[in-house]
């Protein structure tokens, strides 16, 4: 018995990954069990749900398991054949036969990484660009029993490698692969779990990484950022790190002078990030040029004080940050916090549910200085004006106030409008507008309509509350217009050079502060 338990350990050493079905677990005991003959392979799933216990049998522990159901033992022969890269690589790739391509998988891979900084090559679109094996740029093997590297050095070409769903776990055989792959810089090691490698390991390993510049590691079981970290110095000059559902609700500030010396993309999608005062302890990245955190159940921004009118020394690089899917509540405000940052151009946000996408366009833009995107909508001038427009009116009267309270209230004031004092700059101030709210009396103004492509101008008293949409029907009417439905913008009476699209039609004039005597010009 004690030779048969020798050999489980020798191919089955704790750490291993096993696959049986579609379910991967990790070696976590090798040996006998207590009333049970024979050796046995003590195994924690992935699937929290998969096992019958937590590692303790008959009051008895043998192993410890994260989720109280994930553990469960196996017998070895239960366990089919491992392979190498070098051979499901030839497999899948010189044994290329198009009607034997499994279509699911590839989708199923692509799918899993719609969110991601990258990409999954499907094995049918390179097996048809390359049929020789050395010209390769590109490999997957993803959802094979690769555990090991294999001869590879015929793979002059390989740029591009995604072995996740394998079962390679620690670090040496990662190794063994770059070492032999000098063009490799796009690793894709998702839904793999790796042992955690020692100091002696990373000083051993880390010169076999140095060319790598995109490393995946989503899904790969970290839930302690100092494990990241740890890992990070195998690699500290890695420019794309995916990160994505990995539970890592408590970060750390990280020492850029050991890792993440050139990070410019990090990708931290769905990994339960709720505090964004976690997130600023990445603010000393000096390079960090893209952050992902879709998916986090963020609720609020709030980044550390400054003064109006500078910024923080806080993600100085960062040009784009990616909020989607975040129930944040309160989009003024957090627009108003990220004006904070020295270099945010793009931001993709989800709108409010009480509130829709030109709304949270309009709010963005007004709110952070040098913003050039929202999602995929490019910012223009003209849209920049309007928004600028509507944020200098509606913040009128606190203005004023403060103004006249003194400058201590007028700072608190630009400390929750961060963009106003670059408004009033730009446009003027907004005093004389001030009576105009305050004196809004009758339901009905008085408006100029032109009709640009004649010339013709109608004069007519329209409800404040009459909507975009029906104006158009007027419009229409009025003028004789059929076909496609004009677009309406109009012209603030007292400041002519601001023309304000009104691109909703559901909303209504008032809700464009639309005054008397502006005129609506027909295009």
């Amino acid at each position: 018995m004690v030779g048969i338990i020798d050999e489980a350990q020798l191919f089955y050493p704790l750490g291993t990954r096993i696959k049986i079905g579609n379910n991967y677990g990790t070696v976590k005991y090798v040996g006998e069990v207590c009333g049970h003959a024979g050796t046995w392979l003590g195994i924690e799933w992935d699937e929290g749900m998969r096992g019958k216990h937590n590692g303790i049998v008959d009051g008895k522990r043998y192993f410890q398991t994260q989720l109280p159901t994930a553990g469960s033992f196996i017998r070895p022969g239960k366990l089919g054949p491992c392979a190498t890269l070098e051979d499901e690589a030839r497999e899948r790739y010189l044994n290329y036969d198009s009607s034997n391509v499994d279509v699911s998988l590839i989708r199923e891979a692509q799918a899993s990484v719609q969110a991601s900084l990258f990409e999954v090559v499907g094995m049918d679109k390179i097996a048809r660009k390359q049929s020789k094996f050395e010209q390769l740029s590109e490999v997957s093997v993803d959802e094979t029993p690769v555990n090991a590297a294999g001869y590879l050095k015929d793979l002059t070409q390989l740029t591009t490698l995604n072995v996740s769903h394998t079962l390679i776990w620690n670090w040496q055989i990662v190794a063994s692969i770059t070492e032999q792959l000098p063009m490799l810089n796009n690793l894709n090691l998702s839904s793999n779990r790796l042992v955690l490698p020692t100091e002696a390991e990373i000083s051993k390993l880390e010169p076999a990484f140095r060319q790598l510049r995109h490393i995946n590691l989503r899904n790969c079981g970290f839930t302690d950022w100092k494990d990241v970290m740890q890992t990070a110095l195998l690699w500290p000059d890695i420019e794309s790190l995916g990160l994505q559902e990995n539970s890592l609700s408590q970060l750390l500030e990280v020492d850029c002078n050991r890792i993440f010396r050139q990070l410019r993309e990090l990708d931290l999608h769905r990994t339960k990030l709720m505090d964004f005062d976690q997130v600023c302890k990445l603010g000393n990245i000096a390079t960090l040029r893209l952050l992902n955190l879709m998916e986090n159940g963020i609720e609020q921004l709030q980044l550390p004080d400054c003064e109006p009118h500078s910024k923080l020394n806080l993600f100085v690089a960062m040009e784009q940050l990616n909020l989607l899917h975040n129930p944040i509540w309160n989009e003024a405000e957090a627009f108003n916090e990220l004006d904070k940052l020295p270099q945010l151009k793009r931001i993709n946000m989800s709108p409010h549910l009480k509130s829709n996408f030109d709304e949270m366009f309009s709010k963005a833009v007004a709110s952070i200085g040098g913003l050039q995107f929202v999602n995929k909508a490019k910012v223009t001038a003209e849209e920049r004006r309007g928004a600028e427009y509507d944020i200098w009116k509606k913040h009128a009267v606190d203005w004023l106030q403060a103004s006249k309270l003194g400058a201590d209230a007028l700072r608190e004031f630009y400390k929750k409008h961060r963009t106003y004092l670059m408004i009033v700059n730009k446009y003027g101030s907004p005093a004389d507008f001030v009576p105009r709210i305050q004196t809004k009396q009758s339901n009905l103004i008085k408006v100029r309509i032109q009709h640009q492509p004649s010339g013709e101008i109608w004069e007519k008293k329209v409800p404040r509350m009459i909507t975009v949409q029906t104006l158009q029907g007027l419009v229409m009417k009025r003028f004789r217009l059929s076909g496609d439905t004009p677009q309406l913008c109009y012209v603030d009476a007292k400041h002519p050079e601001l023309v304000v699209p009104l691109e909703n039609n559901a909303k209504t004039l008032d809700f464009y502060s639309v005054q008397e005597h502006d005129t609506v010009l027909v295009q």
